[in-house]
């Protein structure tokens, strides 16, 4: 890229062809919840609404009682209030600063679930990351 010349801002494209293997984080992210919602197929969640910015996300309550967003793709709608889980799942969040490397193993909903070089897994925004 020549001097002066600003980076195209990336944005995530949730075709499964197409995305990265690695990424940078240009921007941090902290986890905000020590506590997410977990599940495993065929597990009965509890189920609210859905996300304002990321409107793939449902809020749902896990048999444990922890809450969380979840991808409306992983449930299966029991009726109104529940739904079953269509796979495991784990709501952990990634806290990662700029210029971190990670390796992407999923996508959803403009989320990735991503590995750090010391084995940590969890999600980060899509936005908070470019291609290597």
């Amino acid at each position: 890229m020549r001097a002066g010349a600003t980076r195209p801002r990336w944005v995530y494209n949730a075709r499964m062809d197409e995305i990265p293997q690695r990424v940078r984080v240009i921007r941090p992210h902290i986890t905000s919840d020590p506590d997410p919602v977990r599940f495993v197929t065929g597990d009965v969640l509890s189920v609210g609404h859905h996300d304002q910015q990321w409107r793939s996300y449902v809020w749902c309550t896990d048999q444990s009682g922890h809450a969380g967003w979840v991808p409306d793709s992983y449930l299966e709608m029991i009726d109104a209030r529940e739904a079953t889980g269509l796979r495991d799942y784990d709501a952990t969040e990634l806290t990662v600063g700029p210029g971190e490397l990670l390796d992407v193993l999923e996508e959803a909903g403009g989320w990735l679930r991503c590995r750090t070089s010391s084995g940590h897994e969890g999600w980060v925004p899509g936005d908070n990351v470019e291609p290597v």
